[in-house]
């Protein structure tokens, strides 16, 4: 991992519980002008909802406003289906 690359884990559940640690961390990630690219590894994610996806949304926007990109990493199953489903390749990478 080069270190203009920072990982954020994401929970087994990401959903609307998980907002204000996500907010939390993401805040530290936009602030930081080393990092360039944001991955957020679901390789623990089994369960996301709406909420999760507008996050990702959220977080997008706010990265391309400083110029780093979201890229999503390690999604499979449940998790892997629904951002197929939500066509969220369109907005963030998908690795």
């Amino acid at each position: 991992m080069s270190e203009a690359v920072i990982t954020i884990k994401l929970p087994e559940r990401f959903d609307f519980s998980y907002h204000k640690e996500f907010y939390n961390k993401t805040a530290e990630v936009l602030a930081d002008h080393k990092h360039r690219e944001v991955e957020m590894d679901f390789s623990r994610v089994e369960y996301l909802d709406s909420s999760a996806l507008g996050m990702l949304v959220m977080l997008q926007k706010k990265c391309a406003e400083v110029g780093k990109q979201v890229v999503v990493v390690n999604a499979s199953g449940l998790a892997a289906d629904i951002l197929k489903i939500a066509n969220m390749e369109k907005i963030v990478e998908i690795r």
